[in-house]
Protein backbone atom coordinates (compact mmCIF):
# COMPACT_ATOMS: atom_id res chain seq x y z
CA UNK A 1 0.00 0.00 0.00
CA UNK A 2 1.40 3.40 -1.02
CA UNK A 3 0.96 6.23 1.42
CA UNK A 4 0.71 9.76 0.03
CA UNK A 5 3.66 12.06 0.66
CA UNK A 6 2.84 14.55 3.44
CA UNK A 7 6.20 16.27 4.07
CA UNK A 8 8.77 17.41 1.52
CA UNK A 9 12.02 19.23 2.25
CA UNK A 10 14.12 20.52 -0.60
CA UNK A 11 16.09 22.96 1.55
CA UNK A 12 19.69 23.86 0.77
CA UNK A 13 19.69 22.65 -2.82
CA UNK A 14 20.32 25.81 -4.86
CA UNK A 15 17.08 25.21 -6.75
CA UNK A 16 15.42 28.07 -8.59
CA UNK A 17 11.98 26.53 -9.12
CA UNK A 18 9.83 23.42 -9.08
CA UNK A 19 8.29 21.40 -11.89
CA UNK A 20 4.60 22.06 -12.49
CA UNK A 21 3.89 18.34 -12.00
CA UNK A 22 4.30 18.85 -8.23
CA UNK A 23 0.93 20.64 -8.29
CA UNK A 24 -0.61 17.15 -8.06
CA UNK A 25 0.75 16.73 -4.52
CA UNK A 26 -2.64 17.41 -2.93
CA UNK A 27 -1.82 15.60 0.34
CA UNK A 28 1.34 17.57 1.08
CA UNK A 29 1.02 19.39 4.42
CA UNK A 30 4.58 20.64 4.94
CA UNK A 31 6.91 22.06 2.31
CA UNK A 32 10.39 23.36 3.07
CA UNK A 33 12.07 25.26 0.24
CA UNK A 34 14.35 27.35 2.45
CA UNK A 35 17.94 28.29 1.60
CA UNK A 36 17.63 28.05 -2.16
CA UNK A 37 17.73 30.51 -5.07
CA UNK A 38 13.98 30.93 -5.61
CA UNK A 39 12.89 34.36 -6.93
CA UNK A 40 9.13 33.66 -7.18
CA UNK A 41 7.06 31.14 -5.24
CA UNK A 42 6.62 28.33 -7.77
CA UNK A 43 3.12 28.34 -9.29
CA UNK A 44 2.59 24.68 -8.42
CA UNK A 45 2.80 25.53 -4.69
CA UNK A 46 -0.49 27.44 -4.90
CA UNK A 47 -2.22 24.19 -5.93
CA UNK A 48 -1.09 22.38 -2.78
CA UNK A 49 -4.31 23.11 -0.89
CA UNK A 50 -3.46 20.90 2.11
CA UNK A 51 -0.33 22.85 3.03
CA UNK A 52 -0.27 24.01 6.65
CA UNK A 53 3.47 24.82 6.71
CA UNK A 54 5.41 26.66 3.99
CA UNK A 55 9.05 27.54 4.62
CA UNK A 56 10.73 29.82 2.07
CA UNK A 57 13.32 31.59 4.22
CA UNK A 58 16.64 32.68 2.77
CA UNK A 59 15.78 32.67 -0.90
CA UNK A 60 15.63 35.57 -3.34
CA UNK A 61 11.91 36.29 -3.15
CA UNK A 62 10.87 39.83 -4.02
CA UNK A 63 7.10 39.33 -4.01
CA UNK A 64 4.37 36.99 -2.89
CA UNK A 65 1.69 36.45 -5.53
CA UNK A 66 -1.99 37.13 -4.88
CA UNK A 67 -2.58 33.37 -5.28
CA UNK A 68 -1.26 32.92 -1.73
CA UNK A 69 -4.92 33.16 -0.71
CA UNK A 70 -5.48 29.75 -2.32
CA UNK A 71 -3.56 28.09 0.54
CA UNK A 72 -6.57 28.24 2.84
CA UNK A 73 -5.18 25.74 5.40
CA UNK A 74 -1.85 27.50 5.83
CA UNK A 75 -0.95 28.02 9.50
CA UNK A 76 2.75 28.81 9.22
CA UNK A 77 4.38 30.94 6.52
CA UNK A 78 8.08 31.69 6.86
CA UNK A 79 9.61 34.05 4.28
CA UNK A 80 12.32 35.70 6.39
CA UNK A 81 15.63 36.66 4.85
CA UNK A 82 14.38 37.52 1.39
CA UNK A 83 13.94 40.82 -0.48
CA UNK A 84 10.16 41.16 -0.27
CA UNK A 85 9.05 44.80 -0.67
CA UNK A 86 5.30 44.45 -0.15
CA UNK A 87 2.81 41.88 1.09
CA UNK A 88 -0.30 41.23 -0.99
CA UNK A 89 -3.57 42.07 0.70
CA UNK A 90 -4.77 38.57 -0.27
CA UNK A 91 -2.36 37.24 2.36
CA UNK A 92 -4.72 38.76 4.92
CA UNK A 93 -7.48 36.34 3.87
CA UNK A 94 -5.58 33.33 5.27
CA UNK A 95 -7.78 32.92 8.33
CA UNK A 96 -5.82 29.93 9.69
CA UNK A 97 -2.46 31.72 9.71
CA UNK A 98 -0.90 31.54 13.20
CA UNK A 99 2.72 32.37 12.41
CA UNK A 100 3.90 34.81 9.76
CA UNK A 101 7.63 35.44 9.65
CA UNK A 102 8.66 38.31 7.38
CA UNK A 103 11.78 39.30 9.37
CA UNK A 104 14.79 40.57 7.43
CA UNK A 105 13.04 41.67 4.24
CA UNK A 106 12.57 45.06 2.53
CA UNK A 107 9.02 45.79 3.77
CA UNK A 108 8.20 49.48 4.04
CA UNK A 109 4.55 48.96 4.91
CA UNK A 110 1.99 46.25 5.55
CA UNK A 111 -1.50 45.79 4.07
CA UNK A 112 -4.27 47.71 5.82
CA UNK A 113 -6.15 44.38 6.03
CA UNK A 114 -3.56 42.81 8.37
CA UNK A 115 -6.03 43.10 11.26
CA UNK A 116 -8.07 40.34 9.56
CA UNK A 117 -5.39 37.83 10.57
CA UNK A 118 -7.04 37.22 13.92
CA UNK A 119 -4.91 34.16 14.78
CA UNK A 120 -1.76 36.27 14.73
CA UNK A 121 -2.17 37.34 18.33
CA UNK A 122 1.11 39.07 19.09
CA UNK A 123 4.38 40.39 17.80
CA UNK A 124 6.80 37.50 18.08
CA UNK A 125 10.51 37.58 18.85
CA UNK A 126 11.63 33.97 19.26
CA UNK A 127 11.77 32.06 15.94
CA UNK A 128 9.32 29.39 17.12
CA UNK A 129 6.79 31.81 18.67
CA UNK A 130 3.42 32.03 17.01
CA UNK A 131 2.46 35.51 15.87
CA UNK A 132 3.85 38.15 13.52
CA UNK A 133 7.62 38.34 13.05
CA UNK A 134 8.38 41.66 11.36
CA UNK A 135 11.70 42.97 12.72
CA UNK A 136 14.58 44.21 10.56
CA UNK A 137 12.45 45.74 7.82
CA UNK A 138 12.70 49.38 6.72
CA UNK A 139 9.13 50.10 7.84
CA UNK A 140 8.07 53.69 7.36
CA UNK A 141 6.75 55.84 10.18
CA UNK A 142 4.25 55.76 11.79
CA UNK A 143 4.17 51.96 11.37
CA UNK A 144 7.53 51.58 13.12
CA UNK A 145 6.30 53.67 16.06
CA UNK A 146 3.00 51.80 16.19
CA UNK A 147 4.83 48.45 16.36
CA UNK A 148 6.41 49.55 19.62
CA UNK A 149 2.87 49.40 21.05
CA UNK A 150 2.48 45.74 20.03
CA UNK A 151 0.23 43.93 17.62
CA UNK A 152 -2.97 45.37 19.10
CA UNK A 153 -1.68 48.88 18.44
CA UNK A 154 -0.81 47.92 14.87
CA UNK A 155 -4.25 46.46 14.21
CA UNK A 156 -5.96 49.48 15.75
CA UNK A 157 -3.87 51.73 13.52
CA UNK A 158 -4.71 49.73 10.39
CA UNK A 159 -8.43 49.20 10.97
CA UNK A 160 -10.62 51.51 8.93
CA UNK A 161 -12.37 54.11 11.03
Amino acid sequence: MRLPLKVLSLANNQITGLPGSLAAMHNLTKLNLSHNLIVHIPTCVYSMKSLVFLHLACNRLETIADQIQDLVNLKILIVEGNSIHTLPKTLCFLESLELLNVDFNELQSVPVEMYLLSRLRRLACHPLDKGLHIIHNPLLKPIQEVLQGGLGALYSYLKPT
